[in-house]
């Protein structure tokens, strides 16, 4: 009987091994290169990175969506949003796999939600308009919003559109939310925020939506708001992200917010708590860098855009690539695995190739 426990144990252990082994087996990390306007798709499984490119020449693409076996980036100042696809081919027979789709011109297009299989919303700032894109045949619909909407966030039937409220490039106020139901006829409220210049938000592993407030320039006055997407309400603010706070992306684990900075690498907040637990002064620098985008696998790794590559200027994408730090999870930050990405790389986002 003894050894029969014994085996059993064995045998549980190993199965409990390689299922963390391949848990992340079929996941992919895009990241955006506005350089030399190309997705870098990184493999969770093996680190190696592939190249995919829309051919979109006029484009600028800096924010990125991913959901379930497709890619979303809006290419900014070429006014149409970038679609990657990953999907086994049947009978030989494959859609389209990388593809641009028109937007209204001068559109702008910045920031972006996949609400399901073939619907996502993209931010026009420079319309001060939300679209309805269907991805799979192109067909759009726009709705107002507020000033410079520059990001868009879905809780359950419910969307939600960031407005920076900018006037050029400065603050003419606090921002604030338009949210409807994506389903019905819209009819917009709006949500007061007390920061500015609030440019990403998350949705919450409790439902809550968090949105960041990247501030002035200059200022270190980055917020975090907390809304309540049910009573359509800012119940929280945390103060203590310093310098223009960037894109942010819960960890798997729970309660652990993690965000972006290019002046601070990566800023840590414990949401169960409401309190900043890494903030302007204690981030994570992982090769001594800040941080502009972040994405997070099915195993805790998390995979940090390298802040001092992203801003090389096209014409030095010959010589100097990108580069992106793959970190074990929290609280520890080793780093196991420094990827090669394209040229000028941003933000990025997880899909998934089965």
């Amino acid at each position: 009987m003894r050894r029969l426990c014994l085996l059993s144990l064995a045998l549980t252990a190993a199965c409990s091994d390689a299922l963390e082994q391949t848990s992340s087996a079929g996941q992919v990390i895009g990241v955006v290169n506005a350089s030399d306007r190309t997705l870098s798709v990184i493999s969770a499984t093996d680190f190696t990175v592939s190249t995919r490119d829309w051919q979109s020449g006029g484009a600028s693409p800096r924010t990125i969506d991913g959901r379930g076996h497709v890619f979303v980036v809006p290419l900014g100042a070429a006014d149409a949003v970038g679609v990657s696809r990953f999907f086994t081919c049947l009978g030989g027979a494959c859609a389209r796999s990388d593809y641009v789709l028109p937007l209204a011109p001068g559109s702008g297009a910045t920031g972006a939600a996949i609400q399901d299989d073939s619907i996502a919303w993209i931010a026009n700032p420079n319309l001060n308009s939300v679209t309805r894109l269907n991805y799979l045949s192109g067909n759009t619909a726009s709705i107002a919003a507020g000033v410079y909407p520059q990001a868009v966030a879905i809780v359950g039937t419910r969307v939600f559109v960031v407005n920076s409220n900018l006037l050029g490039a400065t603050p003419a106020g606090p921002s604030w939310l338009t949210s409807f139901d994506c389903c019905t006829t819209p009819t917009p409220d709006s949500i007061a925020l007390t920061g500015v210049n609030a440019r990403f938000a998350v949705v919450g592993d409790d439902s809550l939506l968090y949105v960041i407030e990247s501030g002035h320039a200059g200022a270190a006055d980055g917020k975090l708001s907390i809304i309540d997407p049910v009573t359509r309400t800012e119940i929280a603010v945390l103060n203590g992200l310093g310098e223009s706070p960037g894109a942010a992306a819960f960890h798997p684990a729970g309660s652990r917010l993690l965000v972006a900075s290019a002046a601070e690498g990566i800023l840590e907040v414990n949401t169960s708590v409401r309190a900043v637990t890494r903030g302007q002064g204690n981030g994570i620098k992982p090769g001594g860098q800040g941080v502009s985008g972040l994405a997070i696998d099915l195993r805790g790794r998390v995979y940090a855009v390298d802040a001092s590559s992203s801003g090389a200027p096209p014409e030095l994408c010959a010589v100097r690539r990108g580069v992106v730090h793959v970190l074990n999870a929290p609280p520890d930050y080793s780093e196991i695995h420094t990827a090669t990405v394209g040229c000028g790389p941003t933000t990025a986002a997880i899909a998934v190739t089965q």
